[in-house]
């Protein structure tokens, strides 16, 4: 198990996830793949695995970030979206 020691390490770790999130969005939306779910993905990571972006610390991942034109809140908002739409709905939902 992966022990995370302090808020720096996990921002780290949030801010790398919100930036695989935004290029799995972009390929998964690029009309010219053609492929099932699970091969898209399968393809998808195979790059991701390969990207400077997962070897990049804080310091690194916000100048990527401020060079793409983004804030590290911008980022962590669109990653929590991206994980809250896989989230079943609240109870008070299920009974109206």
């Amino acid at each position: 198990m992966i022990q995370i020691d302090s808020q720096t390490e996990q921002t780290t770790l949030r801010l790398r996830d919100a930036f695989r999130v935004l290029a799995w969005q972009v390929f998964e939306t690029n009309p010219e793949i053609r492929e099932d779910l699970n091969q898209r993905y399968t393809r998808f990571y195979s790059r991701w695995r390969q990207c400077k972006i997962r070897s990049m610390d804080l310091t690194e991942l916000s100048l990527l970030a401020t060079e793409r034109g983004f804030s590290i809140e911008q980022l962590l908002s669109i990653r929590e979206c991206y994980y809250s739409i896989a989230q079943p709905y609240p109870d008070t939902f299920a009974d109206d």
